[in-house]
């Protein structure tokens, strides 16, 4: 009987952090802990994205180097197609607007501004390439960002290549 009674008030202890640890209450700093959902919706083909995102996005059904690819959209927004390979990743975005939607926030030594037929595209990078493109045509913004360095030939690649 004694061990029933140890055992029930341990369990409820350990539920009772448990839970306390899961709460939205204060950091010893004042802070509040907030996660954000994820607003990507996981698809597994391309028509399934366009609906989702309400637009058609064309870009490299494969990429050499990656032997994974995710589709993934957000609805209304953004359509989004990840190659990978173990540890790198590359990124293929269309949005509706005129916005940067790379999702690529550092800061690079190198930003150039080329053109690509009618296009104006803006690459960041390092000495060694380009990590980010982005570009806008017909109210619509595009992206590739890459893990893996890019030089300039590679990027008007994906350019001429996404629609």
């Amino acid at each position: 009987m004694k061990i029933g009674k140890l055992a029930f008030v341990l369990l409820t202890f350990l539920s009772v952090m448990f839970f306390n640890g899961c709460s939205n209450a204060p950091k010893a700093n004042g802070e509040h802990t907030v996660m954000i959902p994820n607003p990507f919706v996981y698809v597994s083909s391309m028509d399934e994205a366009a609906a989702g995102a309400g637009f058609d996005f064309i870009c490299p059904q494969s990429v050499d180097g990656y032997s994974k690819k995710d589709i993934s959209y957000i609805k209304n927004m953004l359509f989004q197609v990840v190659f990978s390979e173990s540890d790198k990743k590359l990124y293929l975005r269309k949005a509706i607007g005129n916005n940067d939607i790379s999702g690529d926030y550092r800061i690079y030594n190198k930003t150039h501004h080329s053109k690509f037929g009618t296009y104006d595209i803006t690459l960041k990078g390092r000495d060694d390439g380009f990590s980010v493109a982005i570009w806008s045509h017909a109210n619509f913004s595009y992206a590739v960002t890459s893990d893996s360095p890019l030089s300039e030939e590679q990027i008007f690649f994906f350019v001429n290549n996404m629609k």
